[in-house]
């Protein structure tokens, strides 16, 4: 019996930007990306704008974060950025 294993490769990359900027910017700015974004201006129907926190290939690579900002009750948003063709 063979077994594949699969390298997992960490591609988290923490950011932590004191700059607030609109989603789609960011969006623009990392391309192919998964975004984890600290919500700064937002009302009951959409998210306007955020500090990115940290980037990464897989958004699973967020979930310790994710889980630090709910704990404090800080509102976030995962996005990805958009693809590039």
């Amino acid at each position: 019996m063979s077994v594949t294993l699969i390298e997992e490769k960490p591609t988290l990359r923490m950011i932590d930007s004191d700059e607030s900027r609109s989603i789609e910017e960011w969006e623009r700015l990392y391309p192919d990306l998964w975004l984890f974004i600290e919500v700064t201006r937002e009302d009951a129907w959409e998210v306007y704008e955020g500090k990115l926190i940290a980037t990464a290939e897989d958004s699973i690579e967020f979930v310790e974060i994710g889980r630090s900002y709910d704990e404090r009750g800080i509102v976030n948003l995962t996005t990805r950025g958009g693809c590039t063709q």
